[in-house]
Formats: C-alpha cells, structure tokens, sequence
C-alpha cells in the first residue's frame, strides 16, 4: 500500500511538473511576443550589471577628457532605430548563436587571410552544440566562435615595424595613429572592413605596486585603448558598428601585438524592428525620475552633476536585446580625490519609447 502511494504520488508531481514546465514557457512565450503599437514586439530591459563586481565609470579630471570615437553627436536625430534579438544571449556566457558551418567559415577566412593552411582545426564543444574552433600554426593561434568572435593570438608578440611604437602607457596619440594605420593596412584581409575607422582612445587607472625596497606605491596613468570599427554606411549603420561590428588590439609588456579581437555581435542578431526614439531631452528628464540602469550605487540627487550624455547600443552575451539607451555620465562626489580625479558613474536610460518598453526600470538600489 506504501509503493502503491508513493507511485500515485510520483505519478501525479511528473504529471505537475509537466504542467508547470507548460504553465511557464506558456507565460514565457506570451511575454516574448505580445505586441506593442503597429505591432511590434515589446521589450525588457535587462540589468546585466546586477551582481558584477565594480561599476562602470569613467576616472579623469574633466568630463571633456572623455573621448571614446563614439560616432554619434548630439546634434544627431533618430526618428527611429533597429532592435535586435540576441541569439549569442547565454546566461553563463557560452559562446554561442553561429552553427558549426557558420563557425568553421570564420576561421577558414581568418586563416586565407593570415597564410594559414593545412592544419587540423580544434573543436570546443558543449553537447552537441559548438562553442568554438581553432587552428594552432605559424605561430599563431586563430580562433572562431559561435559568437561571432575572430581571435588571434600572437604566441611569441608581433613585432612592429622600427619607428612604430605601441604600448599600454607612454605611447602618444601620433604614435598610437601611426601604429593602428599600420594594422589597418596590415591585417585589410582579416578585418574585412570596407572603411575601417580608428578609435584611439583611453581611460586613467590607479596603477598600484611595490618600490624595490618594499614600500607601496601608486601612481596615476593613462592606459591607451586601440580599436577601429567598420565606418561604411550611414548614421545608423555606424552607431550599429561602433559598438557591435569593431576590432581591439593588445600590445604585450615589450611593445609588441599579443593579440586582435574581432567582434561581429550582428552575425547573431535578428533584428525586431525599426522603434521610436525618444528625445535626449525626455532622457534626461527619465533619468531624473529614476527610470534607468546602473551598476553605480549612488542614487542620483544633483541634476547639476549629470556632465554628459552619448547613444550607445548595449551589446554582448549578456544582453538578450541588442537595443539603444542614452548613457548619462554623472559626476560622483564621494569618489573625488585630492589630486582633481573624479569618477564619472555610466547610467543608463531606454532609449526606445516607453510605450514599447514592458518594464521600464526605476532606480531604489534594486531593479524591478
């Protein structure tokens, strides 16, 4: 009588469980399509901050130092601009979205564009599902993943032509052009880029470290940031590419390329729709009414203190929805040092119309 129970019971959770895994993908499903005006799918903002260690920010002495070769201005006006669902969206930050044949192709044109040939490929694999492929040769390691992502490791550092200089701190803005002109010309194959536009910029970072004698040191300095992004088409296309179509380079401790990071954030995303655009102006009064994101733990209490504000699209794995926000840059005067240094906290505003949005977020130190 016992087991006969004790079945029953089995019987009837898998039955519930069943149902519940209906009832959920059911809400699931219905969230993921309801519609807003003219039919277009509503979105959810997601604070993909939530639970990272840090904040985003900015450290400078004036909010004008800021200058990271966004190509939107201010005097720019979008009526509407293209949403995307992410299919490189994992939870745990897997690489995925590309099939293996989409994959395979990458890294077959990396390596036509290196030299590269007759090596046997490695395959990265999760289930049945490929997560990423590479090719070891020449001194090289090229690597493609389901992402989209083209990496290529330089085993032993690329030396540069003599003249060129290429560091993480004491190479200046002529020297940084100067070298990301060469790479342009160097690697035209492997970026692919119709107009590949150069982005030297950079941010200050405490750097911290012990004195022979085993005293403490820090000391301010400037570490250099080099990326170009694909510069061909229009308004729109090139606030896509800023952010979802570009390429990083590395120089190691001797001055030498260690590494090109290939990003194409696009190849896995499908697109929603073209949605309105709200106003920087309604932004910014959006964002005094609390309604944005933030990693920052600083509530905003001084309209004064916010300095400024770009369009930018939030993009990676861990964003479901590739879509634009403003980002406002606001002064943080707890975080202000003696020497004029203050850190500017990135907080983020929908930029797609509220009436499209199903959660709009406002800010109490959590996220609803």
């Amino acid at each position: 009588e016992t087991a006969k129970k004790k079945t029953n019971w089995l019987k009837w959770g898998a039955v519930a469980a069943c149902l519940c895994l209906v009832i959920g993908g059911g809400i699931f499903w219905m969230a993921r399509f309801r519609t807003g005006p003219g039919g277009l799918p509503m979105l959810r903002v997601q604070d993909s901050a939530q639970g990272s260690m840090g904040f985003e920010g900015v450290l400078c002495y004036d909010i004008n130092e800021i200058n990271n070769g966004n190509p939107w201005r201010e005097d720019m006006t979008f009526s509407s601009l293209p949403v995307f669902e992410n299919r490189a969206y994992h939870p745990a930050g897997e690489p995925v979205g590309l099939d293996e044949a989409a994959v395979l192709n990458r890294l077959e044109a990396a390596c036509t564009a290196l030299g590269l040939e007759g090596t046997e490929p490695k395959y990265e694999r999760s289930g049945a599902r490929v997560l990423s492929i590479k090719i070891e040769a020449g001194g090289m390691t090229v690597t493609a993943e389901a992402d989209g992502t083209v990496t290529v490791n330089f085993e032993e550092g690329l030396v540069l032509p003599e003249g060129l200089r290429f560091t993480w701190y004491d190479t200046s803005s002529q020297e940084a052009q100067e070298a990301m002109a060469y790479f342009t010309r160097q690697f035209d194959q492997l970026l692919n880029f119709e107009e590949p536009e150069i982005v030297l910029s950079g941010g200050y970072i405490m750097w911290n470290d012990y004195e022979q004698a085993g005293n403490y040191l820090q000391e301010v300095r400037f570490e250099r940031e080099y990326m170009l992004y694909e510069g061909a088409g229009d308004e729109t296309e090139q606030l896509l590419n800023y952010k979802m179509h570009y390429a990083r380079f590395y120089p190691d401790d001797e001055g030498r390329l260690s590494l090109i990071r290939i990003y194409d954030n696009l190849s896995c995303a499908d697109k929603l729709g073209y949605y309105p655009i709200i106003t920087q102006a309604a932004a910014r009064e959006a964002l005094l009414r609390g309604n944005y994101i933030t990693s920052v733990p600083y509530a905003i209490e001084d309209e004064t203190l916010v300095q400024k504000v770009e369009l930018v699209y939030r993009s990676g794995a861990s964003e479901q929805t590739l879509m634009p926000y403003y980002r406002f840059y606001v002064e943080l005067p707890d975080m202000r040092r003696e020497d004029g240094l203050t850190d500017f906290g990135a907080y983020y505003v929908p930029a797609v119309s509220p009436e499209y949005i199903s959660n709009m977020p406002l800010w109490d130190s959590s996220f609803n």
